[in-house]
């Protein structure tokens, strides 16, 4: 089995992890998505999909959805054991799900997924195929949870490990801290900051970023419906399908015009993309294409992909996000969540209303940016207005 990554100890001061009763962070955790991101009820059902390394987790979710009054019911997948599968077996046995897995997704009223295997940077780093081969089923699942009107919550503790650690060049101890205390946060704030950006960024039509490091981008907007993830999963979410969240949350997402886009952009966050940590991006884009691109580090993490890509579409902007959570700073993976920051992605967008379909993506993001659309400000130096 992998190692046990134990979670940080609570903060001193102040203490936003601790409850009346010393609960455990881990129990806090459990409490707080099972209420309030999966708004879970007596008498559900909720599945929890684990690993070793999230198995303590697990279990407070069991207890608290006990405590509920729910049934709860763990899937575990054991590492050395998959790993071993890849090595042995064809992978369309690992990368297809069986009857009586879709039989148990179509009874599942919540559905909590611990991030595995611990070692997902050797997961990622696989041959293409055999990564797709793997993860065949993984369409599918999400077609028939949207069907079932599943209520979804992907756990991003799980992939704070040791392994990911060393290869983002990060502190596990901090990343971990931070993921908790983001999870942790005042939610209806958020909901409420949500809605009011989503509304701009889908009535607007043309969109500025601007920075004091030189970035200055002209963007088009088309009245594209955004995607938001506030952390809580919602009615009106379940019915648009959008039943599956990350927690911690944070961002609105919305699909550009895949045909504007003037200027420069220049990134003051590190950008964690699946080959690579990368870092003083900067795109400059003409008459919607970028024309030029350069990086201050770890630029071979954008050019293999880029370089693979279909030339059409992979140069063209795809998605811009706000960011939300005011608990988020330098977390891996979570670059689109830092409140204020702007998160500007290349190609693919057709999955959030988007017409580009080249199976490519990558990021930059942007801290302590001025946003205005129609020349009205959305975020001010990096405030939300």
């Amino acid at each position: 089995m992998a190692a046990m990554v134990t979670p940080p100890a609570p903060p001193e001061s102040p203490k936003p992890l601790e409850a009346p009763e010393s609960a455990s962070v881990e129990t806090l955790v459990a409490r707080k998505v099972l209420k309030e991101t999966l708004r879970v009820r007596k008498g559900e059902n909720v599945v929890i999909e684990t690993w070793p390394h999230t198995l303590e987790y697990a279990k407070a979710f069991v207890h608290e959805s006990r405590r509920i009054g729910a049934h709860p019911l763990i899937l575990y997948e054991d590492d050395t054991t998959y790993w071993k599968g890849i090595e042995e077996f064809d992978p369309k046995v690992l990368g297809t799900v069986g009857d009586h897995e879709w039989a148990l997704l179509s009874k599942a009223n919540a559905y909590v997924f611990l991030w595995g295997p611990a070692d997902r940077t050797r997961l990622n780093t696989l041959d293409p195929k055999l990564r797709q081969q793997l993860l065949a089923y993984n369409g599918a699942w999400y077609e028939r949870a949207k069907r079932a009107k599943l209520r979804g919550a992907r756990m991003e503790i799980g992939r704070a490990t040791e392994d990911a650690a060393r290869h983002f060049n990060v502190s596990l101890g901090p990343w971990q801290k931070e993921l908790l205390e983001a999870t942790l946060i005042d939610t209806a704030t958020m909901v409420k900051e949500a809605k009011r950006v989503s509304q701009r960024l889908e009535r607007g039509k043309v969109l500025v970023i601007d920075h004091p490091n030189g970035t200055h981008l002209e963007l088009g907007l088309r009245a594209r419906h955004p995607q938001v993830d506030d952390g809580v999963v919602g009615p009106e979410d379940v019915a648009a399908g959008d039943n599956m969240t990350s927690v911690p949350s944070g961002f609105v997402t919305v699909a550009l015009d895949e045909e504007k886009a003037t200027g420069t952009f220049r990134s003051n966050r590190t950008s964690y993309l699946p080959a690579h940590r990368a870092e003083g991006g900067e795109w400059t884009f003409e008459k919607g294409h970028l024309v030029s691109h350069a990086y201050r580090s770890g630029g071979e993490a954008f050019e293999g992909p880029y370089g693979k890509a279909p030339k059409k579409g992979r140069d063209q902007v795809g998605l811009l996000s706000i960011g939300l959570n005011p608990k988020i700073s330098q977390a891996p993976m979570m670059e689109d969540q830092e409140r204020g920051a702007v998160c500007l992605t290349l190609g693919t967008n057709a999955e959030f209303g988007g017409r580009n379909r080249v199976p490519f993506m990558t990021w930059l993001a942007l801290g302590g940016a001025t946003v205005t659309i129609d020349g009205v400000p959305l975020v001010e130096n990096g405030n939300i207005r």
